[in-house]
């Protein structure tokens, strides 16, 4: 028999003796509306819909008609609907699809409300169970696997072939009439599998190949993940490709690492660890000194991060005095385990923390050509890993505003700028695969640091065999080779070698592709750099001078090469931007006399898509005569350019204001200088 109860809305109306006589006055009753269900499921499924038929009537206007469903004391869902006349409603309430809760009776109440607050109430009860489908599917890019029933209470498995890291969500089938569907996916917040997402779930085998994925439809259990313990503590998985620990680590004591099938194969970073039994990879010897470090394992790079700690959650520093656990180091042409993965200034994910050694004496040891640049590089040294709270300069400088010391060094091969970036000495290049240690002492303070560097080995850098028309291309570093060749417009270049590969992105500024490993020349004849990346499949180029010197500049009559630095244009893809670091400059050849021209998809900021070098929105940047500071005149806007760009009072190159560039679109960039350089001319079409 239903239940019906009229609830009284309480409502406390005192007189204000501050209140205006014309304030209106608030209408309320106590009586609800005459409300009947006309009919109601008895029973539903959790992430299924209870449907519902329910009559009103009232003197006063209707207002609402909620149905709501509570478990205990607690509402967990509820629908709402807006109610203006007499009449008969009907909807449905989705149940919540929890974990570990169990079948049982639930309330379903209908709360009917008018227009001066009346309401009446009427509960049923509600059998609630949680749905048994007779399968799951689980889906990873477009394949879609099903899983089946294992046997176990709510288990649920697939197995086939899967990549080593098969990232997918899961969902149900039709759970009713409705079609109601469940999907499962991730929530790192949570630390586990929800449901109503289909945010990725990160599972992760040992290795690729056949293997099973299972999820429970109760617990919201699944497998497998990826257990990492070092030692015998389980690391805590950051993200997707990172785990970690932070522990006390001891000189000369041996750890294990276990839970990475392929760890044999992984860069342990030998300034920290080193692996006494060839036969047993998983177990590390720890160098440095003893102390609290975090241990980071990166799966895509196939790496084991250490990073000196003072807390659990706080990096290690210096004291004036030279006592602490770490100095710290970030900058271009520099990154372990290979050049790549630190390339750049960002120090939250670039910087590297040298071993502390000794009392006071930190070293970092780079392999050239793996870990750092032969031929040109730009780093310098942090005592905390942060910026503008200590750093090395070159010299003493009063005015400068932040915390700093004094790093000098008397190699001849590195010399270290006024500002304490380190660089090659004139004339200097480190052998490619040669091993160099970077020791900085700091017995005297952070005043009086001294940095001695010394080659102390060398790794094989096995060169690959690969030609442009025949001539070898000269290795640079472990993926990176070049060829400096005369070139004449339209002339076809081959890639050739036992190492030849099918490019992946080659630059539409300097070719055009006419063979899956040939290309013709596009821009005009003159000296080219040819580039040949193994890692990224990209082959790309510079312009040169007729002499080789050098890169080409803008002469003053409009021949030579631009370059693009700023905001907006990266190559080969977004996030490749320069920003104002000048060596990065994004070389910009001539198509024809005087004409400059860019090829490029729009892309998202960031955008790692390669081809995709304009962002959609977002540029501040100039073109220039180098790779440096020698600007142009002022940039004027051919007819038409307009529409997508606005040069802002300084000079810079902007997107119009409330103009987005389409994203995936292919746009064609032209800077016309004709009249020469101080007469620059800036055109954009979209092809």
């Amino acid at each position: 028999m239903k239940t019906l109860k009229y609830i009284a809305l309480s409502l406390l109306v005192a007189a204000s003796t501050t209140a205006c006589k014309d304030d209106p006055e608030l209408l309320t009753t106590d009586v609800g509306p005459e409300m009947t269900v006309v009919s109601a499921d008895a029973s539903g499924v959790y992430g299924g819909k209870v449907d519902f038929e329910v009559t009103m009537t009232d003197r006063y206007a209707l207002s609402t008609l909620k149905a709501q469903v509570f478990f205990d004391d607690e509402m967990v869902a509820e629908e709402v609907i807006r109610t203006k006349s007499d009449g008969t409603y009907t909807g449905a309430v989705t149940l919540p699809f929890y974990k570990n809760i169990p079948d049982g009776e639930a309330t379903l109440r209908f709360v009917g409300q008018n227009v001066r607050f009346g309401t009446t109430t009427v509960d049923r009860p509600l059998a609630v169970s949680r749905p048994k489908p007779a399968y799951l599917t689980f889906f990873l890019d477009d394949a879609e696997y099903r899983m089946e029933p294992t046997g176990n209470d709510y288990e649920y498995a697939v197995t086939d072939e899967f990549p080593q890291k098969p990232q997918g969500y899961i969902a149900t089938p039709e759970l009713d009439a409705a079609g109601s569907v469940v999907t499962f996916g991730y929530d790192s917040g949570a630390g586990g599998i929800v449901s109503d997402s289909t945010d990725a779930i990160p599972f992760a085998n040992s290795n690729a190949g056949e293997f099973t994925i299972t999820f429970n439809l109760l617990t919201f259990e699944g497998s497998p993940f990826i257990k990492l313990l070092f030692g015998e503590t389980e690391m805590t998985m950051v993200d997707n490709d990172n785990y970690s620990i932070v522990t006390t680590l001891t000189q000369n004591q041996t750890y294990t690492l276990t839970g990475v099938s392929d760890f044999a194969d992984w860069d342990i970073d030998r300034d920290f660890f080193e692996r006494a039994d060839a036969s047993n990879p998983e177990a590390l010897t720890f160098l440095p000194m003893s102390g609290m470090y975090k241990v980071t394992a990166n799966f895509k790079h196939s790496y084991l991060r250490i990073e000196a700690m003072k807390s659990a959650t706080e990096y290690a520093s210096l004291a004036a005095d030279g006592s602490g656990n770490a100095i710290w180091t970030v900058g271009a042409g520099i990154g372990k385990p290979v050049i790549k993965n630190g390339d750049g200034w960002d120090m939250g994910s670039t910087g590297l923390c040298l071993a502390r050694v000794a009392d006071k004496k930190f070293q970092i040891s780079l392999v050239a050509g793996v870990s750092i640049n032969a031929s040109n590089f730009d780093f310098k040294f942090f005592w905390p890993k942060d910026w503008d709270k200590g750093e090395f300069l070159g010299k003493t400088d009063a005015s400068f505003a932040n915390p700093y010391g004094v790093l000098t060094t008397t190699s001849d091969l590195i010399e270290i700028s006024d500002g304490g970036n380190l660089g090659l000495a004139e004339g200097k290049t480190l052998d490619l695969g040669g091993i160099y240690r970077f020791t900085i002492d700091v017995s005297g303070g952070t005043m009086a640091a001294v940095l001695t560097v010394e080659k102390v080995g060398e790794q094989e850098l096995p060169p690959a065999d690969i030609t442009v028309n025949g001539t070898p291309m000269a290795q640079l570093d472990v993926d990176n080779y070049q060829l400096d060749l005369d070139l004449t417009q339209g002339q076809t270049l081959t890639l050739g070698g036992a190492d030849a590969f099918t490019p992946a992105w080659i630059n539409p500024d300097f070719f055009e592709a006419a063979s899956a490993t040939s290309v013709k020349l596009v821009p005009v004849t003159g000296k080219y750099r040819i580039t040949a990346n193994l890692a990224t499949r990209v082959i790309d180029a510079l312009v040169l001078n007729a002499d080789g010197s050098g890169l080409a500049t803008l002469s003053d009559d409009g021949h030579g090469a631009v370059y693009f630095i700023g905001y907006g244009i990266g190559s080969p893809a977004a996030v490749n931007e320069p920003g104002w670091t000048t060596e990065k400059g994004v070389c910009v050849p001539e198509s024809a006399p005087g004409i400059y021209t860019m090829t490029a998809q729009a892309g998202l900021e960031g955008s790692t898509t390669l081809g995709q070098r304009f962002r959609v929105s977002g540029w501040s940047g100039k073109f220039f005569r180098n790779r440096g500071w020698d600007g142009l005149g002022a940039f004027t806007l051919a007819p038409g350019a307009e529409a997508f760009f606005s040069i802002a009072g300084d000079g810079n190159i902007e997107i119009a204001s409330g103009v987005t560039l389409e994203e995936g679109a292919t746009y064609r960039l032209t800077l016309d200088v004709t009249a020469g350089k101080d007469n620059p001319v800036l055109s954009l079409v979209k092809k």
